[in-house]
């Protein structure tokens, strides 16, 4: 297995430096070496790129946790905060030209774009293997073409998202790419629906160990059963990315349809081969994060796992490294960011909630699912907890070692099950059905201990869907893009509104990528 991840990871490291003059990636062509795209290996070496580059540009930095929990800006809605990082408050109070490396390293779109160079690159090369090996069919072509454009669109979502106006580039050029200015996000985003909306008949609802051609056992569905590196795309996964760059143009009904796919399609395919829809218990969240394999497969729609049994643990890259500290780090007597006790209070308000919830006899939390040490200045958000220490945590119990030597092995969620019927509340709840989203608001509330939505104490229907998401989804990256889709609803918060208007709410783009390409422009916001 270490063999395999070092193979990978130097295809990798070929793939992402392929392109010459990528925007502002500078490389040589090595992917176009006669000896590559040839052979069913390739394929899935090809695949193994994609899927890892992704997982790569996600993780850099933290960037998914900082983008999605930490923007969310304090005195606008923000959660957490950076105890004593300058360079973490400086993305908390919005000062995104702040001199820090690692601001800098977070308006650069550079390992975004090498997702996309390798993707392209697969696009274009695949077919080739069709007419050099006989056991590559044309059904394990058509299946991973349509995982590698799912990634590819995702990828451009997530970069709309960030800066806004992005730069479409689709073909490899053989490695040749000319520079490119800004694409409106609006022709971006079309062309992201085109492509999910052309992958999704070419995907499974459920990946079983039926092949597609059973006298090749390379043969689609199998083979993608049996690869436990990453996980395929299936149906609900594109559905998913579908609803949310539905609801990030405001396009409720059709956000509505693509979640209530998911919500009445998402199945699992068990040990014994039967079907059966899940929604997660409370301590099932916790779980989710250790990988997309086996039980936990189902509650993750779209995310990518650091598999610890295949060694892909992480020192650096993995939300726990920001979080978590002492008493379950015992060399690391601070967290780098964490959410202070009156804001965890006023969020986890409702008696009985099996996520957080303060005992006022005890004045003690009821567990440690979301929060640790809480009788600490810092408390520690433990909601995702997926740590190997040394020596090994004492897994009976829970968490709990010295923690003198961690490493982190968590997924990067995107989108589950839950994200979705909070999403379909919220269409719902925009379009004016509002039967159908308190039915499906009070369906996620009484999963998590909670009694049904009652106006006189949670709010207005859209405040109390948004204030589920806000509890549901902490820590997975969603909460900068929920308030940005909450404050366009409400309409009633004139600062945060001229933000939006004025693009304040996407991200500078580094200098360095601006020198690299004279045809690029600054978002003005940040002029």
């Amino acid at each position: 297995m270490k063999i395999r991840i070092l193979l990978i990871m130097v295809t990798l490291l070929m793939i992402s430096t392929s392109c010459n003059k990528v925007l502002d990636v500078q490389s040589s062509r090595v992917v176009g070496e006669t000896n590559m795209w040839n052979k069913v290996a390739d394929a899935t070496t090809g695949l193994d790129g994609v899927f890892g580059l992704a997982r790569a540009a996600l993780n850099d930095n933290c960037r998914h946790w900082i983008y999605g929990d930490l923007r969310a800006i304090q005195g606008m809605g923000g959660d957490f905060r950076s105890v004593n990082r300058l360079d973490l408050r400086a993305v908390t109070t919005n000062q995104l030209k702040a001199t820090y490396p690692l601001v800098d390293a977070l308006s650069n779109w550079t390992k975004f774009y090498a997702v996309i160079n390798a993707a392209n690159i697969f696009l274009e090369r695949a077919p080739n293997i069709l007419k050099t090996d006989a056991t590559y069919l044309p059904s394990d072509l058509k299946l991973d073409v349509a995982n590698v454009r799912a990634i590819r669109a995702f990828i451009y979502f997530y970069m709309v998202r960030i800066w806004g106006d992005v730069p479409l580039i689709i073909t490899s050029h053989d490695g040749q790419f000319d520079n490119k200015p800004r694409e409106s996000q609006k022709n971006v985003l079309t062309f992201v629906e085109s492509e999910l909306l052309a992958v999704i008949p070419n995907v499974p609802i459920v990946y079983n160990s039926t092949p597609l051609q059973p006298e090749q056992p390379r043969a689609g569905v199998l083979f993608y059963n049996i690869y436990q590196e990453w996980e395929p795309v299936k149906k609900a996964a594109a559905y998913a990315v579908l609803a949310h760059v539905y609801a990030w143009e405001g396009k409720y009904a059709d956000a509505a349809i693509c979640a209530k796919w998911v919500i009445n399609n998402m199945y699992l395919s068990s040990i014994m081969g039967k079907e059966q829809l899940v929604f997660s218990p409370i301590d099932a969240v916790r779980q989710m994060f250790r990988g997309e394999s086996g039980n936990n497969q189902y509650q993750i729609l779209l995310g990518f796992s650091h598999n610890g049994v295949n060694g892909e643990s992480t020192t650096n890259g993995a939300l726990e490294e920001l979080t978590l500290a002492a008493p379950y780090i015992t060399s690391k007597a601070l967290p780098a960011i964490y959410m202070p006790k009156d804001t965890v209070l006023s969020i986890f308000n409702e008696a009985n909630d099996t996520r957080f919830y303060l005992n006022p006899l005890l004045n003690q939390p009821a567990s440690d699912r979301y929060f640790g040490a809480f009788d600490r200045t810092y408390p520690i958000f433990t909601k995702v907890f997926i740590l190997n220490a040394n020596p090994p945590l004492n897994t009976t119990s829970g968490p709990g070692s010295d923690g003198s030597i961690a490493t982190f092995s968590s997924s990067t969620v995107f989108s589950r099950p839950e994200d979705m019927e909070l999403l379909l509340a919220e269409a719902d709840a925009v379009l004016g059905n509002t039967t159908e989203a308190i039915t499906y608001l009070n369906a996620a509330r009484v999963n998590r201990g909670l009694l049904a939505y009652d106006a006189t104490k949670n709010g207005t229907l859209i405040d109390a869907i948004f204030a589920e998401r806000r509890k549901e989804l902490m820590g997975e990256g969603q909460r900068w893009y929920d308030l940005i889709r909450y404050k366009k609803i409400k309409n009633n918060d004139p600062a945060f509104n001229t933000m939006i208007n004025n693009g304040g709410i996407y991200w500078p783009i580094a200098q360095s990528v601006l020198s690299e390409n004279p045809l690029l422009v600054q978002n003005p916001y940040w002029n």
